[in-house]
């Protein structure tokens, strides 16, 4: 028999989420979330996999009542020497700002859980668990995860930034609780590009350095390095130097996202089965007992206003790289 599940990521990478089922079932809760302490909102999504039955997947995947449960209720519980409990609201994401994305479900409604931060009022190191009642005659589904702690000091590189060798390495370097375990590091661009007469628009360019890297120690310091050619070589392969245009560079900030041990195994699973010796079948992960999905926990840093040294903004404006794109 064959399941389709009704997932929506709200994370920062894609895995597969089509999955094979033996039994007679009607359907599986499946829930996503990925909690950040930091953020204003909490949300969950929970939906359902759905026997097929021989009819089209597609045109079910279209019927949010074959997606969503009616009358599910979903409890956010904080677990510590007594027990705190909260239930969410029900809301239609489109409307707070979170529009599914183009797939084979169902856009309208897209309805997600939540709570307002300020309710939950997490802290770092604590022990969260998600609760789910799809109906009055199921059993509950839950899963746990443990609360990051914010990510702090990302104090390399020092600013301003020099890449005038285009060897020269470059490291960002972050301290991070050793519960987050894969980290994503973005740098965001920032310019500003002529448009006529000495009119300028404010462009951002972001580049992802590096994807679902994983820490290799218990240790709280967690780095990573790039070179000068790297970094001229993004700007000279994402921005059109054809077009005759003034530009001026305005700096850089860098970005850092942490998700927790979770994250990591989904990763570390979905990996696993890979390779020229696999049996091409790779396994699914869920932490969550009595359905499917995954439940973790997200921290950012964000470091603003970085700069370029006089010497490395001489190798923007006539480097071999980046001479051909005008910046002043």
């Amino acid at each position: 028999m064959r399941f389709i599940p009704a997932l929506a990521l709200l994370c920062c990478f894609a895995c597969t989420t089509d999955f094979d089922l033996e039994g007679d079932f009607e359907d599986l809760p499946v829930i996503y979330a990925f909690i950040n302490r930091q953020d204003t909102a909490h949300y969950v999504r929970v939906e359902r996999s759905f026997l097929t039955g021989g009819a089209d997947a597609t045109q079910l995947a279209q019927d949010p009542e074959k997606i969503y449960y009616p009358s599910a209720k979903v409890e956010l519980e904080k677990i510590g020497t007594t027990t705190q409990k909260f239930t969410l609201s029900r809301v239609d994401g489109n409307k707070e700002g979170y529009p599914r994305v183009d797939g084979p479900f169902a856009k309208a409604p897209n309805y997600l859980y939540k709570i307002k931060a300020n309710l939950l009022n997490l802290k770092g190191g604590e022990t969260l668990r998600v609760v789910v009642t799809p109906s009055e005659n199921r059993g509950k589904v839950s899963a746990e995860t443990t609360v990051l702690t914010d990510l702090q000091s990302l104090d390399r590189p020092a600013s301003p930034v020099t890449m005038v060798d285009y060897s020269r390495s470059i490291t960002f370097a972050w301290n991070a609780p050793t519960s987050a375990r894969l980290f994503d590091l973005r740098l965001r661009i920032h310019y500003r590009e002529s448009t006529t007469g000495n009119n300028f628009e404010n462009k951002t360019l972001d580049w992802t350095v590096i994807k679902d890297l994983e820490r290799t120690d218990e240790e709280l310091r967690v780095a990573h390095t790039i070179t000068g050619q790297q970094f001229y070589t993004f700007l000279a392969n994402n921005i059109d130097g054809t077009v005759n245009r003034r530009r001026i560079f305005d700096g850089f900030d860098v970005l850092v996202t942490a998700g927790g041990k979770e994250m990591a195994d989904l990763l570390r699973i979905s990996r696993a089965n890979l390779g020229i010796t696999s049996s091409q079948v790779t396994p699914q992960y869920s932490n969550v007992a009595g359905g499917v999905g995954v439940f973790s926990s997200r921290a950012t840093l964000l470091r603003t206003g970085l700069q370029l040294s006089g010497p490395s903004s001489d190798s923007l404006r006539l480097g071999r790289f980046t001479k051909r794109l005008g910046f002043q």
